[in-house]
């Protein structure tokens, strides 16, 4: 009887071993389909990006635009809005520098935050190219600005202002994006 009961137990070992392999190469596959998926979608949003900033540009003639520039953003997550940059010529020089500025939050209550230590803070949550930017005459650039939204943010509608300069002075239009944290 013990034989049998030994048999029993390895060909039950067996089967549970086969299913986990099964359910395993299962969700690795769902897991594939995600990530591919979630590529697909990135692509034509930056595509879209891309097209708007265009567009904008290169259409329109304008110096500095940034599109699509209202996002909402949940705690621990991030956004990337597309900055643009055409170089009409004519100008000191061909190298641009990016200044982002954090200047307020409405909070949901409409009140106004101004506190220069959290602005400072939020800061932080930026990333994008800081170095300058080469772009002969009549060229255009896009470049991205990465909002990363930490835990402990403060909920409501941050305000940034975004200057483009050309050899120290003001290129294009002051910029605004916004960053609702909810």
């Amino acid at each position: 009887m013990n034989k049998k009961a030994a048999v029993d137990l390895s060909v039950n070992i067996l089967v549970i071993i086969i299913i986990s392999i099964i359910i395993l190469a299962a969700g690795i596959t769902l897991l594939y389909k995600f990530i591919s998926g979630s590529e697909d979608i990135k692509a034509q949003l930056d595509e879209r990006t891309r097209l708007e900033l265009e567009e904008l540009l290169v259409d329109q003639g304008k110096r500095v635009a940034v599109a699509l520039n209202t996002a909402i953003v949940p705690r621990e997550e991030n956004h990337i809005f597309g900055l643009g940059i055409l170089n009409i010529g004519g100008l000191p020089s061909n190298s641009f520098t990016i200044e982002i500025i954090p200047t307020k939050l409405v909070t949901s209550n409409n009140e106004i935050i101004t506190d220069p230590a959290y602005l400072d803070s939020v800061k932080g949550w930026l990333l994008y190219n800081q170095d300058p930017i080469e772009l002969v005459e009549n060229e255009h650039r896009s470049e991205a600005v990465l909002v990363k939204v930490p835990s402990n943010a403060q909920l409501g509608e941050h305000i940034f202002d975004l200057k483009v300069y050309n050899s120290g002075e003001l290129y294009g239009n002051l910029q605004k994006f916004y960053v609702n944290v909810k």
